[in-house]
């Protein structure tokens, strides 16, 4: 395992020792799920984008585009049960 050294603003540093207690985690056990979290969200927006420019693509005949621009839209939307706070498991 690789350690590294951050610089927290004083308020994040305080919300997420009082976070980590509150769920008996340690607070570098937070940040590391939070990191797998954003960049899990990253990769998935970035993979979300791809397909859509290759439907948009796809959509240049006429006939696919209604199909192109429904899955574009649904690709938008949050997952089920994925809420703003996740680490509440």
């Amino acid at each position: 395992m690789t350690a590294l050294s951050i610089k927290l603003p004083d308020e994040l540093a305080e919300s997420s020792r009082q976070i980590a207690r509150r769920i008996g985690i340690s607070r570098s056990e937070l940040i590391r799920r939070a990191l797998v979290h954003e960049i899990e969200a990253v990769q998935a927006g970035l993979e979300r984008q791809a397909m859509a420019q290759s439907l948009r693509l796809l959509a240049q005949r006429p006939e696919d585009l209604a199909a192109a621009e429904a899955l574009d839209d649904a690709l938008s939307e949050p997952l089920a049960g994925e809420g703003d706070e996740w680490w509440n498991g």
